[in-house]
């Protein structure tokens, strides 16, 4: 990559939870670190796991206000501080994770001097197109990029876009080394060394839906009680209601809450089978994670999964808020270990074509150069 001696700006959403578009934009730092740019990792939120994580790899974190649910007057104040720090930081390019680090680069780069900016899609884009900014600042960036197809046609519905503007650059996986054995993830758990183990990988938010997946899990249970389903992801006040359901159904110890997991390729190298049910993604990285493992995956069928499966994968999906279809889907990876495994190893060998981190630094450096080029008065 082109990038030695660039000075990169990367923004993000949070300096303290480690979500997806947190763990895109820390693998892009690092491996633009280690082909010899300068990066620093901006976001808002007390610093926490990210600045950690930053740390670790020897780049620098900043706290800055990114909020975009502020007075117009207000708003114009942050967005005037925030180009003057980008100016005084003496930066070359800025890459943006999800839609309000988007705003405040697409709004600023000009005026702090930057050379090239992108608009960087790597959230759902639930709110996308409902403010006059929005459209703005889609307009002042010459290149848009998005993890999925499907979310690059959004930026062209919702915003009006030209198509020609827009770029797809997948997700990149990387699995961490594991921390625990499976034995171990699976003694902890309290889960048998040959008993199905299925693993949701997202934080407990309602546009999750896990209460569709604790549903169809009644009929798992019913059908393969020794099956256990784990729930990984933050689960604050809004996890309430799918801890209520699953009481409510007399789940019991089927369904375990362990919170954010550290060690997702320790809990991934214990388990049986992915699983997914979210009702609208971009390209989603809990599904990702799950193939790098080699796990066949079971989940709802919306855009953003089946682009990450592929054609062959769709036939484990079921429609979205349908319990039922979804717990036929996981019976049958769960009874089938053949199909299981084959779908597995499918998975994998996808990731590494298609999804692999250093692609995806690539085709965001590509993209950079490009919007640098366009972007030149």
């Amino acid at each position: 990559m082109d990038v030695a001696g660039r000075r990169v700006l990367i923004l993000v959403p949070s300096l303290n939870l480690l979500g997806g578009a947190e763990r895109q934009a820390l693998l892009l730092a690092g491996l633009l670190h280690e082909s010899g740019a300068v990066v620093e990792v901006w976001g808002k939120d007390s610093p926490g796991e990210v600045a950690a994580a930053c740390a670790r790899i020897g780049l620098v974190a900043r706290q800055v206000e990114l909020s975009l649910r502020v007075r117009p007057l207000r708003l114009w104040w942050n967005l005037r501080r925030f180009a003057a720090l980008v100016r005084a930081g003496n930066f070359d390019w800025i890459a943006p994770y999800t839609t309000g680090p988007n705003i405040f680069a697409a709004m600023t780069w000009r005026k702090a001097g930057a050379k090239a900016c992108i608009w960087n899609q790597r959230d759902e884009g639930q709110r996308l197109g409902i403010k006059p900014v929005d459209f703005k600042a889609a307009r002042s960036v010459p290149v848009l990029v998005s993890n999925s197809a499907h979310a690059a046609q959004m930026l062209v519905e919702r915003l009006g876009v030209d198509a020609a503007r827009t770029r797809v650059v997948h997700n990149g996986v990387q699995l961490a080394p594991a921390l625990k054995s499976p034995n171990q993830w699976r003694a902890d758990l309290g889960v048998a060394h040959d008993a199905p183990l299925a693993v949701m990988l997202a934080n407990l938010t309602p546009r999750k839906d896990h209460e569709t997946l604790i549903r169809a899990w009644r009929t798992v249970h019913a059908k393969v009680p020794e099956a256990t389903l784990v729930l990984a992801g933050d689960h604050g006040e809004k996890s309430q209601p799918s801890r209520e359901l699953a009481a409510e159904l007399g789940l019991g110890t089927s369904i375990q809450f362990p919170g954010a997991v550290k060690d997702v390729s320790g809990l991934l190298g214990a388990a049986t089978l992915g699983v997914f049910s979210s009702r609208l993604e971009g390209c989603p990285n809990g599904v990702l994670e799950c193939m790098a493992a080699g796990l066949a995956v079971a989940g709802t069928d919306i855009p953003g999964i089946r682009e990450a499966l592929g054609d062959e994968g769709c036939a484990h999906l079921a429609p979205v808020g349908d319990s039922e279809t979804l717990a036929e889907r996981i019976v049958a990876l769960l009874r089938d270990h053949p199909a299981r495994e084959a779908e597995g190893r499918r998975n994998r060998a996808r990731i590494e074509t298609e999804f692999s981190p250093q692609r995806m630094a690539a085709q965001t450096v590509v993209a950079l150069h490009e919007a640098e080029r366009l972007g030149a008065p």
